[in-house]
């Protein structure tokens, strides 16, 4: 029988047996790292691809116009807007994420863990001391580093889904109380207090973190009106997507001293070339007080090896059914 054709441009070169066990199962080409050109030129010979969501591309109609035999995408990742999910629609392409698996990313700790690592390098003021001692300055300058304990605040969670639990459990354990919104109605955990609305969690927050899904509806969901509805000196952190926040208003709050600090691990426009030049980057490098990471929360072999294996796996299972 004539094998599937598979194209698999996401990270799978540290999971050599798994890639071993796949190759007996189809016709697969592994190539990483990728650029949009290359795969734009072959993307018509495959009939599956898993794409590395942290590519400098998207997978979007341009490319996609010529993918003629392709059947399924399957991003090992929860997010999918790095893929133009209304011409999978319409040209009969499915699309599979991580996202609602159970099990499976209930297994994959990556994104809570690295949330909860940011956390505390903001309000310690870890990455400028870090620096500092580089520099070869030590506790001349300790006024510049002092933070705040985690321990007695309050964390504000917007998103009680998958990393919003288990960022509950790490604050707790330091010593935190927490609060709690969700826009898709989870329901709410122990030691974790729900509240009626978004304004009273932020009016009573110390620190507040977003770990909610992007969609069509909610682009630039956190804007000047939240940040406006923030305590004096709180801390705002966001793990989620980039799209989600208004970046414009989140400079000025931190210009206007409105909030102590904030920390990111994604931006909006993640494929463009010139990350350099982007008006956040630009801030954190003439500013202390905003830390960014670059969109690293999910990389883990651990996590990584798990959201791999399930991708392959989806495939065996697509084309197993048709």
């Amino acid at each position: 029988m004539k094998k599937h054709r598979l194209l698999v441009t996401s990270p799978m070169h540290f999971l050599p047996k798994l890639q071993e066990k796949y190759s007996k199962i189809f016709d697969v080409d592994f190539i990483y790292p990728s650029k949009y050109s290359e795969i734009k030129q072959v993307i018509s010979q495959y009939h599956a691809l898993i794409p590395d969501p942290g590519a400098k591309y998207r997978i979007d109609s341009e490319l996609l116009i010529d993918a003629s035999n392709l059947k399924l995408i399957v991003t090992p990742s929860t997010g999918s807007d790095h893929i133009d999910l209304s011409f999978c629609v319409d040209n009969d392409i499915t699309v599979n994420s991580l996202k609602g698996t159970g099990s499976i990313i209930e297994d994959i700790h990556a994104s809570a863990e690295f949330s909860f690592l940011l956390l505390m390098s903001m309000i310690k003021k870890f990455v400028p001391s870090v620096e500092a001692a580089r520099l070869g300055k030590w506790r001349e300058i300790e006024n510049q580093f002092r933070g705040i304990e985690l321990s007695g605040k309050t964390v504000g969670l917007i998103g009680l889904g998958r990393i919003g639990k288990k960022m509950s459990k790490y604050c707790n354990a330091f010593g935190a109380k927490v609060l709690a919104t969700d826009p898709l109605g989870a329901q709410g955990v122990e030691n974790v207090e729900m509240c009626n609305s978004q304004e009273y969690l932020l009016n009573n927050s110390d620190i507040v973190c977003m770990h909610i899904h992007l969609t069509n509806d909610n682009y630039d969901y956190f804007g000047a009106k939240e940040f406006n509805q923030m305590k004096e000196g709180s801390y705002f952190l966001n793990t989620s997507r980039g799209g989600l926040l208004d970046e414009v208003a989140l400079i000025s709050a931190l210009d206007a001293k409105k909030i102590t600090a904030a920390a990111l691990d994604v931006i909006k426009g993640e494929q463009d070339s010139n990350l350099s030049d982007h008006i956040l980057i630009n801030y954190a490098r003439a500013n202390e007080n905003l830390i960014i990471t670059p969109h690293i929360a999910g990389l883990t072999e651990d996590s990584q090896g798990k959201a791999a294996k399930f991708a392959l796996q989806q495939v065996h299972e697509f084309f197993r059914s048709v």
